[in-house]
């Protein structure tokens, strides 16, 4: 046992690595994965998604074909960066087994295996966090940086960058206060702007998603909390949009809506609209400024109602409700397995994948080990022990920040929405009970 404790680091992470690539080799993969794949093999890029991905997929597939490259990219990124902010607490061996440890929990490593934004986003968090708590500048420059990539690939990725950059970053030590604040306020100004300008230069075709998604999720999801407005009102009010109903509205808008997906409200044949979620073809200009006309009409017309439907929203994303989260335990089986044939990519997945991902499957079902609220409900908990522990703060701070953002933001409760918060949450509690226990490594 001595000799395993004893361990190289770089031979208990390697382990720790392989065991994800069992699970996972070459790389999960989903709608959005097969979108980037697709945008950038085209060379066409959207913006329903942020085109910095799909740079970092064609980037990718000049070395090796398919999801791999970018799969061994944000695991190696990120156990690595897991291992170096551990090891600020904790010896080297003990932060590798630690780290191994976190990185192959349930919770964290489904999110981990699957080549999306969310976990290459979480990967350049940790990267940016290990750089900022640096003492070169050099190093802390290099994490800003690591921050900018992750808001490139994760649209709202600002609200966790927002508290590590205001709370940890420091371009010279000793700085006062108020002059440290402002320039670690203007850096993160100046990372997220440059993320948003660089999405925005890389886009060749915009699609207006918003219009097609969470916009026509607040008119129909505030209108479902409100008493029956009659049609002739609701034929006023949709004027325009291109509404596809028009017999007993309210109750076409009561039947399709769900807190949980906008999907029923915009495809055939039921739909309140046919309107584009995927491809390159936008909706065209009257049309979206007609829902843009009436999402403002309606939130300023109804705004407890909204807040009720958003509530609803964070209800579903947090789990509070439903004894299942929502798809943490990506699947095997491919919903149009033809089209992932002609990209080229296998359908097949190993009798040992197959396992594995059935026993995550039933921790999901049957423990509440990815229920999100727990994990929100502990960081919000621990805030209150991180009083001389500030890189710890801002750790937690970055999770529940982001978290908070889907109650505006969040299209469907995905619970990879979620996962920046939970292992914000499971990586200060371990740092937390390793400072109590050895005080001599407190940082801050």
């Amino acid at each position: 046992m001595q000799r395993v404790r004893a361990a190289p680091p770089l031979v208990v992470l390697s382990i720790a690595w392989l065991v994800l690539m069992v699970y996972a080799f070459p790389g999960q993969m989903t709608a959005d994965t097969f979108d980037h794949l697709k945008e950038a093999r085209t060379g066409v890029y959207t913006d329903s998604h942020p085109p910095a991905m799909n740079l970092v997929f064609w980037c990718a597939e000049q070395l090796v074909a398919g999801p791999f490259a970018i799969l061994v990219l944000q695991s190696v990124v990120f156990l690595a960066g897991l291992h170096a902010l551990l090891r600020r607490t904790f010896a080297p061996n003990r932060a590798a087994w630690i780290a191994s440890g976190l990185f192959v929990f349930p919770p964290i490593l489904v999110t981990m295996a699957v080549v999306w934004k969310d976990s290459l986003m979480a990967a350049m968090l940790v990267l940016g966090l290990v750089g900022l708590l640096d003492a070169r500048r050099s190093l802390r420059i290099a994490g800003l940086l690591a921050l900018f990539a992750a808001t490139a690939v994760r649209y709202n990725a600002f609200a966790a960058t927002f508290p590590l950059v205001i709370l940890v970053f420091e371009l010279r030590p000793g700085t006062p206060w108020l002059k440290r604040y402002a320039i670690a306020l203007a850096a993160w100004l100046a990372i997220t702007g440059a993320a948003f300008t660089l999405n925005a230069a890389l886009t060749d075709q915009r699609m207006y998603y918003w219009h097609s998604s969470l916009a026509v999720h607040d008119i129909v999801g505030t209108l479902a909390h409100v008493d029956t407005i009659s049609d002739a009102e609701l034929e006023r009010l949709f004027e325009g949009t291109e509404l596809q109903q028009h017999q007993d509205i309210h109750g076409h808008i009561r039947k399709r809506y769900t807190p949980r997906n906008f999907f029923p409200i915009v495809t055939a044949p039921a739909g309140l609209w046919h309107l584009p979620v995927y491809g390159a073809d936008p909706g065209p200009k009257p049309q979206r400024d007609a829902i843009e006309r009436v999402w403002k009409e309606v939130l300023t017309t109804y705004p407890g109602a909204y807040v009720q439907h958003r509530l609803a929203v964070m209800v579903e994303v947090l789990s509070l409700t439903r004894g299942i989260p929502s798809w943490p335990v990506a699947k095997r089986e491919f919903e149009y397995p033809q089209t992932v044939l002609d990209m080229g990519m296998s359908t097949r997945a190993s009798t040992l994948q197959h396992e594995l991902t059935s026993w995550l499957t039933g921790l999901n079902r049957f423990t509440p080990l990815f229920k999100p609220w727990m994990y929100l409900a502990i960081a919000i908990l621990l805030l209150a022990a991180t009083r001389r522990h500030r890189d710890v703060f801002a750790l937690l701070s970055s999770g529940i920040v982001l978290e908070s953002s889907l109650v505006l933001l969040a299209p469907t409760p995905d619970y990879r929405y979620s996962h920046w918060m939970v292992l914000a949450t499971c990586l200060s509690i371990v740092v937390l009970v390793g400072r109590r226990a050895r005080p001599a490594h407190t940082c801050v």
